[in-house]
């Protein structure tokens, strides 16, 4: 497997099929309970794909705090919480403890925050960001802190991403509700260009309509939005739900209080309006109906960013790339 590009802690694990943190342990001297089997199976890895460890940045990490910074835009919103816990299972067993920073979805926050880990001396960055921008990270890029971005993306690229397939399965449920022949389709969101995630979502739905005859509504929910707010703009757009219409809510919170809205009115689902929603932890399996979802991985997200950052960690280099983790739809009764 020798060629010119350098062996990394991920070749090995690949070769050996164990995960980045096992090899990482491994070549950190940390076996535990590591069985001999395996570490013969890395040992052999190591030798096939011809990987040197970087004896300079091992001796680095020996002074290292060993604290990692996640910095989440809403640390309300249950993705959060997901995210956090499946990047802990990875770095906490190896030693590392795990600093959460809300930015509360203010970009000026965010800086601070990221400004105060820096203080800290952090390892390495979760990233959940506000900015769209590589250059509104000028100021972290310079210190060359491992740093990993999930769930948005940032323009150009210049760390890795680890996003969901917004695009994909989005495009998916428009087609669903095409089938089931919906002439309106209302998307439900915070203001769109404020992510990336949230555009993505709303182009495959606005792409599907060039090629197929429907319409497409957006209704913008602003932090001054009141129930009343919601359930006017919804009559209004449906003339009092007499148009046939499916309303795509674009993040969990959002379906919850759609939910209440139209229970509280007596709007009947999918009698008079049908539903679907991105839910990041399962609750829309207790509704009555059965609400049809997209189920992203937070977790998932969180865990392979953190394996993604050891990597960063132990090579101390970054490449930029994208990572997507595949969300399942999970048809329901509410279309």
């Amino acid at each position: 497997m020798k060629n010119n590009k350098r062996a990394t802690i991920n070749d090995v694990a690949e070769v050996a099929r164990v995960s980045i943190t096992t090899v990482s342990r491994y070549v950190n001297g940390k076996y535990g309970k590591m069985s001999a089997k395996t570490r013969q199976k890395i040992q052999q890895a190591i030798k096939d794909v011809d990987y040197h460890v970087n004896r300079q940045a091992q001796m680095l990490k020996r002074q290292n705090s060993h604290l990692i910074g996640v910095v989440v835009a809403d640390v309300e919103n249950f993705f959060s919480s997901l995210l956090f816990k499946g990047a802990d299972q990875v770095l906490s067993d190896i030693g590392f403890q795990i600093i959460l920073m809300n930015s509360n979805n203010s970009q000026l926050k965010e800086q601070r925050q990221i400004e105060r880990l820096l203080e800290l001396q952090v390892d390495g960055i979760i990233l959940q960001p506000m900015g769209q921008l590589a250059v509104d990270y000028e100021f972290l890029k310079k210190q060359n802190v491992p740093t990993v971005i999930v769930d948005r993306k940032i323009e150009p690229e210049i760390w890795p991403e680890i996003v969901t397939d917004n695009y994909e399965c989005s495009k998916k449920l428009g087609e669903l509700m095409l089938q089931m022949q919906y002439p309106q389709i209302l998307i439900l969101s915070e203001k769109i260009d404020e992510n990336t995630a949230r555009q993505d979502r709303y182009k495959a739905l606005d792409d599907l309509q060039k090629n197929h005859s429907f319409n497409l509504g957006l209704i913008e929910i602003k932090v001054t939005s009141s129930d009343d707010d919601i359930f006017v703009s919804l009559k209004n757009r449906t003339n009092n739900f007499k148009i046939k219409t499916a309303i795509y809510a674009l993040k969990g919170p959002l379906l919850l209080r759609l939910m209440r809205v139209l229970t509280q009115r007596h709007i009947s689902v999918p009698d008079q309006v049908g539903l679907a929603a991105f839910d990041d932890w399962e609750w829309a399996k207790l509704t009555h109906p059965l609400i049809t979802t997209i189920q992203q991985n937070p977790k998932l997200i969180g865990s392979t960013a953190a394996n993604k950052l050891l990597e960063e960690i132990q090579e101390s280099e970054t490449q930029a790339s994208v990572i997507t983790v595949k969300s399942q739809l999970m048809v329901g009764h509410s279309l």
